[in-house]
């Protein structure tokens, strides 16, 4: 492979990890705009039934939202702390969606997978060339 084939390997990995966190991301928003005002988890207790108010997770979900819609973005540019901030805002997701687990089981699992396909997309972008004349900081084209 050569260095250009390396080059665009790698501009395309990074688009489509973009492109998974902002997707992910501006569904995920929506999901947690609609859970501000509905309080419909219940739990059968041995005290009786239990009204459980997640309005306080949905704003952190709202929060991580933002943070990873603006890393999904700002992947399309070619700034290199733009990656490191893509990786933090995809593990936040992953640990608000194992949070969220119980309450919503389908739309966890289908989030963290997104997440989790994003961080190996920019493991495969940060990971060191083999050639030692590799231009790291030529832009995506």
């Amino acid at each position: 492979m050569t260095q250009h084939d390396e080059t665009r390997l790698r501009c395309r990995r990074r688009r489509l990890a973009g492109a998974l966190l902002a997707g992910s991301g501006l569904f995920d928003g929506l999901a947690g705009a609609s859970d501000l005002d509905d309080d419909r988890y219940v739990v059968d207790g041995p005290e009786g039934l239990l009204h459980l108010d997640l309005t306080g997770w949905s704003w952190a979900h709202l929060g991580i939202t933002v943070l990873v819609v603006l890393g999904g973005v700002l992947l399309f540019t070619t700034r290199p702390w733009s990656v490191r901030l893509a990786a933090v805002a995809a593990v936040a997701t992953i640990l608000l969606h194992l949070v969220m687990l119980p309450f919503e089981p389908g739309w966890a699992v289908i989030s963290i997978g997104l997440a989790v396909a994003a961080l190996r997309l920019l493991w495969l972008v940060r990971r060191p060339s083999a050639r030692a004349d590799d231009v790291s900081g030529r832009p995506c084209r």
